[in-house]
């Protein structure tokens, strides 16, 4: 068996940085990946990311855990659904992400 393998959010692999400062800190362990985005008021998928997915809409799955803050997610079909802090979330390929309200939206995503 392996020993520990331990790394630490706030010294990231990687930053991925969003044209309105928001950002996602991702980190790597063998086959395990997680991120923690910082979503800031205002941030959505259309405006941040849309032009980077190559699609209408997120093509990728998402299990998500809402840490603070409060986002919406709209899908192909027309369907909303929001979250708040606690919340774990599913989310199928085919939605869209806006954060709601004046304060940011930290994610973790794995």
């Amino acid at each position: 068996m392996p020993g520990l393998m331990k790394k630490n959010l706030d010294a990231p692999d990687e930053t991925m940085s969003y044209p309105d400062g928001s950002r996602a800190q991702m980190l790597a362990l063998g086959e395990s990946f997680v991120a923690r985005s910082t979503l800031l008021p205002g941030w959505s998928w259309d405006t941040q990311v849309r032009r980077y997915g190559g699609g209408p809409s997120c093509p990728m799955t998402h299990r998500e855990y809402v840490v603070s803050g409060r986002i919406r997610y709209v899908f192909d079909d027309g369907s909303e659904a929001e979250a708040q802090p606690g919340d774990h979330l599913l989310i199928p390929p085919g939605h869209r992400g806006a954060v709601i309200g004046g304060e940011p939206c930290v994610l973790l995503d794995w």
